[in-house]
This record gives structure tokens, sequence and C-alpha cells, in this order.
């Protein structure tokens, strides 16, 4: 905490005193201070702020106030003043004790956790989402499993034991689906958990990675996968990977009927930014979905579309 700067004020609010932390903090001599002279050093635009306590020295109360004020270094810095009027026995005014305290560690602070206020707000509205869509895949393959179980129950009471390999086999689907749906539950709760340190990434390396990993998928679906030259950006590189990845197989899982998928990854240079494109000829997504998209865990299709 820094040293509070003291100024005395008398009936007129014309400054007299000033203790050494204030003049300290200003870099100037008391005789330019004195009087209004201390108002130089407030910040143009936070003037009118000063003039907004005149009610309150008028009727002799105590005020508090934020302004900015320049320090010696020529850096304005967030004080807070608090004006304490004197008064002196029998009850005479003789003006202000005025308190000022540089508080823009403290704005900071605020900002940062008001920062963290509203990520925390945006993990848990995300983490409700995925709660939701979650619970909701699940009950799908457990509804899926749990019939087949209750035929090849009902066979095996038959002795039907020919009749419970295909229900079988749609029993394993279901369960393929649940581990899918929780590898993706593992996946997430990871994310945030990662503190991987950015490095430079070069994305033509990235993309190549994501390309073989997914060359079964590709050769199976005939799919055609192009690029131009892509940059080199700051990153995790094992993330970019799985995003790449995943906007490809979206692209080839989402073609559409009878045409063989085609995706065009492009990039434009900004002044402070790159802009990536994915262009695929695939079903697409309607306007109206826009933003429900890219909420987490959201899908516009069933499984069989």
């Amino acid at each position: 905490v820094s040293p509070s700067m003291i100024r005395l004020e008398d009936v007129n609010q014309s400054a007299y005193f000033f203790n050494q932390s204030w003049l300290n903090f200003t870099g100037r001599q008391i005789e330019p201070e004195t009087g209004s002279g201390w108002k130089t050093n407030v910040h143009p635009d936070d003037l009118h702020i000063l003039d907004n306590i005149k009610p309150k020295t008028e009727n002799k109360e105590e005020y508090a106030v934020e302004f900015r004020m320049q320090r010696h270094d020529k850096v304005y810095r967030h004080i807070l003043a608090l004006g304490t009027p004197l008064f002196m026995p029998p009850g005479n005014f003789k003006g202000y004790m005025v308190t000022c305290m540089d508080i823009s560690e403290m704005n900071e602070a605020k900002k940062e956790v008001t920062t963290l206020s509203g990520q925390l707000k945006k993990v848990n509205e995300e983490f409700d989402q995925f709660i939701y869509a979650t619970s909701h895949d699940l009950q799908e393959p457990l509804r899926t499993i749990g019939s087949y179980i209750q035929l090849i129950g009902k066979n095996i009471e038959k002795e039907n034991y020919e009749g419970s390999k295909d229900f079988i086999t749609y029993v394993i689907g279901g369960v393929e689906r649940m581990q899918h749906l929780i590898n993706d539950l593992l996946e997430f709760s990871q994310i945030n958990r990662k503190n991987t340190p950015f490095t430079i990434v070069n994305l033509d390396e990235v993309i190549t990675i994501a390309v073989t990993n997914l060359s079964k998928t590709i050769q199976e679906n005939e799919a055609l996968v192009t690029a131009g030259k892509l940059p080199k950006v700051s990153g995790d590189a094992f993330q970019l990977i799985r995003l790449f990845q995943n906007l490809i197989d979206n692209a080839i899982k989402f073609k559409s009927p009878g045409r063989k998928p085609e995706l065009r990854i492009s990039v434009k240079e900004n002044e402070d930014n790159y802009l990536f494109a994915f262009k695929d000829n695939g079903i697409g997504i309607e306007t109206k979905f826009y933003n429900r998209i890219f909420a987490i865990f959201q899908r516009l299709h069933t499984r069989k579309e």
C-alpha cells in the first residue's frame, strides 16, 4: 500500500499544506502546489469530477472521489481522495483534510477479478451445456443397449442363439458410441488443465499430421483435402492438430449424398491476425443455426443423418 498523501485546505478549499508523501508523488515543491496549483497534476478529463464535490464541500460534509493524477514520472495514476471537514471548538469550520491514496494496483486487481469472474461464468455455462448434451447423447446408446439386451434375453429363453448375433452387434455398437462420448468428456476436461506454453507452430506440418491421422477416413470416402501455403503461428501444436483434424473430419462426416467430399483450406493475413477458411461441398449450415452450432457439444443432425 502506498503512503497516504495529505493536503490541508482552508475554508475556501485553497490548499496550503502538503505532506512529504504528496511531494514525493508529484516530484514538485510545495509552492507550485498551493492554492489550486495541485490541480494542474489532475488529468484534464477528470477535472469535472472535482467540480462534482462542491455540494458536499458547501455543506461541510465528508466526500470520496476518484480521479487520475500525474506522478513525477509523467504517468497518470488512479487516486482515491477522502475529504474530511475540520472543526475547531466550539464547532467552527476550518477547512478540509484530504487524504489521497494511489489505488492503481487495486483497480488493476479489480479488473483481473472481473475478467476471471467472466471466464468462470463462461466455463460454468459451457459445463451446463456439456452436462445437458452429454446426458442426452448417452441416453440413446443406453436405450439401444437396453432394448437389444432384452431381445437377447428372450432369444436365450427360446434357445435361439443364432438370432442373437445381430443383436449383440447392435449392443457392441452402442457400447462403442458410449466409449466415444466418454473419451470426448475426458478430452474436454483436459483442455483447460493443460498449461502447455505456446511455441511457434508450422501449420503446414500440422495439416500434414492431421491428414495422415485421417488417411483411412479420407480414403474410404474418396475425399479431397487441399490447402495453400499456411503460416507459422504461436500456439499449442497438440491442440492445433486436434482442431484441424476435427474440422477435416466434420467436412467428410457431413458430406452431401452422392458427392465426393472436397475441402479447401485457405488463409488470409490481416494486420494483426490470420483469418482461416475451411470451405467444403457438404450439406452446410443454415444461417439461422450459426449461433447454435458454435455452442459446446451442439449438433444439427442426428447420427443417421
